[in-house]
């Protein structure tokens, strides 16, 4: 199942993130403030009732850019990540939105194969953007 998050969702987001050191490390509060802004969408997976993997993005002006992806530990390898990149995308398209962008990590492999895989091609790099020696890749797709 796939959702959009809520304030409510805050704390379970916060504990996916924490068991991935590569998230972008927002915590709770950090999730709590995201899901308050209007251009906001954080999208989720859940088994049960725990919530397995988020996708967060910020869309406004027919642009979007993926800010934040993580997956429980124990189920990464499973696809969850590239459902709710599609799924994300998917609602983007009906949303009218004309191009989506992130930033990742060149070490990154599987995060940019992902990437890859829903479409989204390697537009530049920024440099050090990680930190020194830890460069970025551009990546995005027209929608």
């Amino acid at each position: 199942m796939i959702a959009r998050a809520t304030p409510c969702h805050a704390a379970a987001l916060a504990e996916i993130e924490s068991q991935q050191p590569r998230a972008a490390g927002w915590k709770q509060q950090g999730f709590e403030t995201e899901l308050l802004q209007p251009c906001a969408q954080i999208y989720y997976t859940q088994q049960g009732k725990e919530l397995t993997a988020f996708l967060a993005l910020r869309a406004t002006h027919g642009f979007a850019e993926i800010l934040n992806v993580a997956v429980l530990p124990r189920y990464t390898r499973q696809g969850l990540a590239f459902r709710l990149l599609t799924y994300a995308l998917a609602c983007l398209k009906q949303q009218r939105v004309e191009q989506v962008t992130l930033e990742v990590s060149q070490h990154n492999a599987a995060a940019v194969a992902l990437y890859r895989k829903a479409g989204l091609r390697i537009l530049g790099e920024r440099k050090d953007f990680y930190g020194p020696s830890q460069h970025a890749f551009i990546m995005g797709i027209d929608l």
